[in-house]
């Protein structure tokens, strides 16, 4: 076992420069790693919804049970042994679900760095045996108690793991988006349906009720097919569309707040700021002040 150790080291030379090494500036160290897992469809598509837009990369797992994940618009399927990575703030939900019962991983993180992961960008990930073992060594780090060393060695498993997933996503083909998106079924033409009245109608809040005669449906039927299809209300659905909406209106530096709260269909600015507030958790001014995307004084 020594012996390519020892032939390897005889074959080196002298460096070029004592005081020039190699270093690597695009290396993904996450932090504030977050591990769960979702063992039923109705919890997955349910706590989807309810989580408000966030800076933090979630990486999706399916390990059982075949299901469909919609990023910004792109429905993409999932089989077991597959993942996918959603940026920050990009709207998400699940759907198409094969079973109820399901094991899927859920890995959020940040990064300092953003632009080192877009080689994940809509791209399919697939588990091979070493990917499998590794995210259950990690599993296990993070069910450890909470302690320094038990973190380094967390930080340390996690790294390598979505380096090797990148590097093997780098420079290959690039997925095929419609290949991607399944045939039509109930749930994907009402949420299409739904999305299309919505940004067809930006400048307006549009309630359950306009939707509801829009579709030609009575407002109680189109609530309990949403809910049927996604086990989450019509109504929690619209407030998560529009904080998404917010966020990307607001990362354009081009849009002052006033302009943005008309927009989304707010007839007052007090009116937006309310409920990016409590949608969000800090105020537009804010959220624009801590990206550095609007100069203070743009109302």
């Amino acid at each position: 076992m020594r012996l390519p150790l020892i032939q390897n080291t005889l074959e080196l030379g002298p460096p070029n420069d004592y005081f020039k090494g190699r270093s690597s500036a695009d290396i993904c160290v996450p932090s504030n790693i977050i591990l769960f897992s979702r063992s039923s469809s109705e919890e997955l598509q349910r706590r989807s919804f309810d989580a408000y837009p966030h800076h933090r990369f979630v990486l999706v797992f399916s390990l059982m049970t075949a299901g469909s994940i919609t990023v910004d618009g792109i429905q993409w399927r999932l089989e077991p042994e597959q993942g996918f990575l959603i940026f920050p703030y990009q709207f998400h939900y699940y759907s198409e679900l094969d079973d109820p019962n399901i094991v899927w991983l859920i890995l959020t993180f940040e990064l300092e760095n953003p632009v080192i992961m877009e080689s994940f960008r809509n791209r399919i990930i697939d588990l091979d045996a070493d990917s499998i073992e590794q995210l259950n060594a990690i599993l296990e780090d993070y069910q450890q108690k909470d302690t320094p060393r038990a973190n380094r060695r967390l930080i340390l498993k996690t790294a390598i793991l979505i380096n090797q997933l990148r590097e093997r996503l780098h420079g290959g083909p690039k997925a095929d988006i419609s290949s991607q998106t399944t045939a039509k079924r109930a749930s994907t033409e009402l949420i299409n349906s739904i999305q299309e009245y919505l940004a067809q109608n930006p400048d307006s809040l549009q309630s359950v009720t306009d939707i509801a005669d829009a579709m030609n449906m009575s407002e109680s039927n189109l609530r309990a097919h949403f809910r049927h299809h996604f086990n989450i209300s019509l109504g929690s659905y619209l407030k998560n569309y529009r904080a998404h909406q917010a966020i990307l209106f607001l990362q354009n530096p081009n849009m002052n707040l006033t302009d943005i709260a008309f927009q989304l269909g707010f007839t007052t600015l007090s009116a937006f700021s309310r409920f990016f507030s409590n949608s969000i958790g800090e105020s537009p001014r804010a959220y624009r002040k801590r990206f550095g995307n609007s100069p203070a004084s743009r109302v």
